[in-house]
């Protein structure tokens, strides 16, 4: 064989050896993917270099990702700089105004939502109603044995005292305009001149009967009446009535809780709490009946203009002070860490060959190249010698 022929069967082995040991450098970074084995034997370089280090990867990209790429101070910076607040703020707003506009009531939309809340009547479920019920049961009962060594007067406030002392002086003149009305009534004549006839038939005396010699019934109850009527109308009688009724009303709010409640008697109690949670469960669905409009409407302006971005503003600023709590909790290099161990091989191989494929190719020619010249310089030094 000739020196020239030498020379280039030189360039040729030289040149494919470097472009397949390049080549096969790269798969080696991700094959095999498992150890091979001849016997108890682990054959060197198996599994390849990505698979066998996979955990120290996983670990390194966790740490990378949470100090250098997604950090406290980037994402409090993003969160500033992304107009998060005025997104936030429109979609709420946009939401609203949807929400404003149906005309489907609140207890259609509940129903939508949650399933079972109520009957097919319109009421309220037995699985809403009765623990309700009996937290409300639970709760009146709590409340009169937590307070019962508690006087009236203590449990109310002074501006329900004021009403309470205000209603006891209508109630005076009430009761006095409404004895008087029942004294012009048909019935409350009658009665009068019942009374007159016993007083004469059987408790008048001489002077009753004497009285009913020369005036009859009729006649007397005519006389009596106006001059009964005056009475009603007196003002002393309205300021001596109203005193007792101030006076009774201030001893039984000096009287202690469960005096009262004693005297009163607990089945009553239990009574007007059954009828005071029925009527709070009949004005909760007469509320839920009703379109959103016409509960919300009135406060329409008052909700997209100050509520919602009250709220947003909240929320965001909630947001940039918690994200550290938040990476604290989430772990970010945990969660990459267990991404990455999870993640398929073939799909990371194949992911790292679509980013890098050109570069690879031409790693695998710059073999070929580099082997080529090294065959070159090979035989050109075997000529030489």
């Amino acid at each position: 064989m000739n020196d020239w022929a030498l020379m280039l069967v030189n360039i040729a082995i030289g040149s494919v050896i470097g472009g397949v040991t390049n080549e096969l450098a790269i798969r080696m970074l991700f094959r095999p993917y498992k150890p091979w084995m001849i016997g108890s034997f682990r054959v060197p370089f198996t599994p390849g270099l990505i698979p066998r280090r996979r955990d120290e990867i996983g670990v390194q990209m966790g740490r990378l990702v949470e100090h250098h790429l997604l950090t406290v101070e980037g994402v409090k910076k993003a969160i500033a700089q992304s107009g998060a607040e005025a997104m936030l703020q429109n979609w709420l707003t946009s939401l609203f105004e949807k929400w404003l506009a149906g005309d489907r009531s609140l207890k259609e939309q509940i129903q939508s939502w949650i399933p079972g809340w109520f009957t097919d009547e319109g009421g309220w479920s037995e699985q809403i109603r009765q623990p309700v019920r009996q937290k409300w049961k639970d709760g009146i009962q709590t409340l009169l044995h937590r307070h019962g060594e508690r006087t009236i007067a203590s449990l109310i406030s002074e501006g329900a005292k004021d009403r309470l002392q205000a209603s006891v002086d209508s109630l005076g003149r009430m009761i006095l305009e409404r004895f008087a009305d029942y004294l012009r009534s048909s019935e409350g004549q009658r009665d009068v001149q019942q009374m007159i006839r016993g007083l004469l038939g059987g408790g008048g005396g001489m002077f009753g009967g004497l009285m009913g010699m020369f005036l009859g019934d009729d006649k007397m109850v005519a006389k009596i009446l106006p001059y009964l009527e005056d009475i009603l109308q007196s003002p002393e009688l309205a300021q001596r009535l109203s005193a007792f009724l101030h006076q009774e009303v201030d001893k039984l709010l000096q009287k202690p809780l469960h005096e009262v409640v004693s005297l009163i008697g607990e089945a009553q109690i239990d009574e007007w709490s059954e009828a005071l949670f029925q009527r709070m469960e009949e004005k909760s669905l007469e509320w839920l009946d009703q379109p959103p409009a016409y509960w919300f409407a009135k406060w329409r302006e008052s909700i997209v203009q100050e509520l919602i971005p009250r709220v947003t503003r909240w929320a965001v600023t909630l947001l940039q002070q918690n994200v550290e709590t938040l990476f604290a909790k989430l772990s970010i290099t945990e969660i990459v860490t267990r991404q990455v161990e999870s993640f398929p091989l073939e799909r990371v191989e194949e992911m790292i060959v679509g980013i890098s494929g050109k570069e690879f190719r031409m790693i695998t020619v710059l073999g070929f190249i580099l082997g080529g010249i090294i065959g070159a310089v090979q035989g050109l030094i075997g000529w030489l010698w």
